[in-house]
């Protein structure tokens, strides 16, 4: 097995360590390796390019945590835990596709005769392996045949090349980071809002869309109306060379098929270029590029300007700050560092006039904001972060309009007293992967129910649907629990109103007079007799094109009628699709579309939240979540906080971000960890956590977050038609469908009971990463 030897070089450690360098010179030291040892590694400095100890601190939160507990470090703990549960040490590895690809390996992994990263380090570098999705070694080296020369006479292996100099020198490791000129650029100028339409073709390179932003804004690139696979990636050319490189890449969408791309940023003012590929050939497609300015006072952090910087120091406990701002006055900043990762609350209050807050992230040269603040007039202003990561951080007061004493309060914890923090379950129980484990339909109904045990299993009445099996859904149908109603809003892109599997299970306000024009029931809504779309503002929240399947098919995995055979694949096999809670009624509320910006997004579902609570609603199925490097979804945050006040459960998604190796939890489902709901991530029908979803994490403690199948679901989809899809979208409604059979039981549980009752009964033990 990998010793510390085998990852540490000698002559790597010195030319990174003037230091240590000058202390082995004048013969302080014997060697680098010793100061590694000794001192290196407790300071994180990296060994070789065979271990990044940063990388590996950032995406393991639990050694992050023992690390900041001095009861290791990051080298120690690969060296005798890490390896041999195929963690991953450098950017480049990825253990889980460097088995797949070497069956050989893995079998001899699967023996204990190796651990995979030893097999790369020590023979599989040499003999030309790829370490994971980031890296092809066969590309490499054809591409750069000063690197084949070096390759050919064994100085070095392809990958040892780009870990020491093609990373930085920008050198393309794949095909699909191959630089781009910029000389070919289509220039947009300024950006507001552009429309265009253009195509890829065989013969032709990547398309170029060059653009600038003046002012902080919020920039969205939609691709859409596309025939076929396209990657849209945003750049800015950091280094001013005239060519992008992968290195500088803000953000990419390469997920196959056709529907539509979105790119939300945060740009500060600078040249930026979009980039369309196409894998396939040729391509058509619609680009909408548009900016909105993040608010009036928004402060530029690329500008000098006055401010006034007060120290606050390590935020370990409540700090309490008062103060006097004016406009053209410096902005008020208040610095602060964090040694571990915490949830922080700020809050500005005791105002008289319009004042912005902004939380900013590192120091003032390179400062980037990362929420913000910017209520209208004297409110108070708030800002909620679940899982600020360890570094140093500003809290900006600006000024807007009129003159103003204000209070702020810095809380390094959030609601101490909330449901959350009072759940009764040892921490050891909460997995960061899987959080408390599968949902088990039996098991929560006798407990609703008071029964010591879960009701005994029955036969599937049901033809090859696995998910339901897997939840025990028939044992509870089997004692008359169907959902009968109980109200589930279903929060996304609209559903088929006409689907033979969900007519009979629809909502239906019994106070409106559908297609009259007129707001029957007075609720502020015309002919909303379904529910409503806040997408297009009508009442109605069908679907409104062909690949808008998502939210048909979250309905029927909730509440498709139990009708009998649905149809066949697979040579005739039969299938028949029932909801989990087959006699429960939908709300559907469309807050989804391809072609929204954030603000839009957000706006949508908030709306749809305070609509489906005021409307009758019992639970919400969000599906849904802000995509990497959008802000913080605080208007969401605050309309969940409506619903819960008035005893509505919230359900989430976790997301589907497993392949960028997220950590926890996407937005709004980390708000689980605030009280606001529960949090689903997907397994599949062996039980096994499915890669794409994102873990429970360990950076917030134990909160309400479960597993429930999402892979290889069949569902409902438009026109009468049937359709298997994989995602966390997919088992978050089969945790509505269960708190639906619980609500049926007991109408009366809040939803801090319904989510202890499903911690305690979920199933831990047959769940597996």
């Amino acid at each position: 097995m990998l010793n510390p030897t085998s990852l540490f070089n000698e002559s790597y450690y010195l030319r990174h360590n003037p230091d240590v360098m000058a202390a082995v010179s004048a013969g302080i030291l014997t060697s680098g390796f010793q100061h590694f040892m000794e001192v290196g590694q407790f300071e994180n400095r990296q060994p070789s390019a065979w271990f990044e100890p940063n990388f590996y601190l950032a995406l393991y939160p639990d050694v992050r945590m023992a690390v900041t507990g001095g009861e290791t470090t990051a080298f120690q703990h690969f060296i005798e835990t890490g390896q041999f549960e195929n963690r991953d040490p450098i950017t480049e590895f990825f253990t889980d596709i460097y088995l797949a690809h070497n069956s050989d390996i893995a079998t001899a992994v699967t023996g204990d005769l190796l651990t995979a990263y030893e097999h790369f380090v020590t023979s599989g570098q040499g003999e030309g392996r790829s370490p994971g999705p980031d890296f092809d070694a066969t590309f490499y080296v054809t591409h750069h045949p000063d690197v084949a020369a070096l390759v050919r006479t064994g100085q070095m292996s392809a990958v040892e090349h780009y870990l020491l100099f093609g990373a930085l020198e920008g050198r393309a490791a794949t095909e699909n980071n191959a630089p781009l000129a910029l000389n070919e650029t289509l220039e947009l100028g300024v950006l507001g809002t552009r429309n265009l339409t253009g195509a890829t073709y065989p013969d032709t390179s990547t398309q170029l869309y060059g653009f600038r932003v003046d002012s902080p804004s919020q920039v969205s690139v939609l691709l859409s109306r596309l025939s076929d696979d396209v990657q849209v990636t945003l750049y800015q050319d950091h280094n001013g060379n005239g060519v992008l490189d992968f290195t500088e890449a803000i953000a990419t969408d390469a997920e196959p098929g056709t529907r539509a791309k979105l790119l939300n940023s945060v740009l500060n003012p600078g040249d930026y270029s979009v980039a369309i590929a196409s894998p396939n050939g040729e391509t058509s497609y619609h680009l909408s590029l548009s900016t909105v300015p993040l608010s009036n006072s928004y402060p530029n952090l690329t500008e000098t300007q006055p401010f006034s910087l007060q120290e606050i120091g390590s935020l370990s406990s409540q700090v309490l700050r008062s103060s006097f701002v004016e406009p053209n006055n410096a902005t008020d900043i208040y610095q602060f560092t964090l040694d571990t990762t915490t949830p922080v609350q700020i809050e500005l209050n005791g105002l008289t006039a319009d004042v912005d807050l902004f939380l900013v992230q590192n120091s003032l040269e390179s400062a980037q904001i990362i929420a913000e603040s910017t209520t209208p007039g004297n409110q108070t202003e708030t800002i909620t972060h679940t899982a600020l990561e360890p570094g140093t951080y500003s809290v900006w007061v600006n000024p807007v309009e009129g003159e103003t004493e204000y209070h702020l309060s810095l809380f390094p914890d959030i609601s101490p007293d909330s449901e959350t923090r009072t759940l009764d379950i040892p921490p050891p129980m909460f997995d960061p992967n899987f959080g408390f484990g599968l949902v088990d339909a039996a098991a929560a109904v006798a407990r609703v129910l008071g029964e010591p045990t879960p009701f005994p299993q029955v036969p599937n009445p049901i033809i090859n649907n696995y998910a339901l099996d897997a939840l025990n859904a028939p044992a509870v149908w089997n004692r008359g629990y169907t959902g009968e109603g109980v109200v589930i809003a279903l929060l996304d892109t609209g559903i088929d109103l006409t689907h033979r599997d969900l007519q009979g299970n629809l909502w239906m306000n019994v106070g409106e007079i559908p297609g009259n024009g007129l707001d029957n029931d007075g609720n502020g809504f015309i002919d909303d007799f379904h529910g409503y779309d806040f997408v297009e503002g009508n009442g109605n929240p069908s679907f409104s094109y062909s690949s808008e399947r998502h939210g048909t098919h979250l309905a029927g995995i909730m509440g498709a009628q139990r009708n009998g055979i649905d149809g066949t694949f697979n040579g005739g096999i039969p299938f028949d699709v029932t909801g989990v809670a087959y006699n429960a009624t939908v709300m559907p509320v469309r807050v989804l579309d391809d072609r929204q910006s954030f603000d839009e997004f957000e706006i949508a579902v908030a709306n749809g939240i305070r609509y489906a609570v005021d409307n009758g609603a019992q639970i919400l199925n969000l599906s849904l979540g802000n995509l990497p490097g959008e802000p913080p979804t605080e208007r969401i945050a605050e309309a969940l906080r409506f619903a819960r006040d008035r005893g509505v459960v919230a359900v989430f998604a976790s997301g589907n971000e497993g392949p960028a190796r997220a950590t926890q939890p996407s937005d709004p489902a980390i708000r689980a960890a605030e009280g606001l709901g529960i949090a689903v991530g997907a397994v599949d029908r062996d039980r096994r956590v499915a890669p794409f979803s994102n873990p429970a994490g360990s950076a917030v403690g134990p909160y309400p977050f479960l597993v429930a199948p999402g892979v290889g679901i069949r569902s409902t989809t438009p026109n009468q038609s049937y359709f298997t899809i994989d995602g966390t979208s997919m088992a978050a409604p089969y945790v509505s469908g269960v708190v639906a059979l619980m609500l049926q039981a007991n109408p009366n549980l809040t939803p801090a009971e319904v989510e202890g009752i499903l911690i305690e009964t979920a199933n831990r033990s047959s769940v597996w990463v």
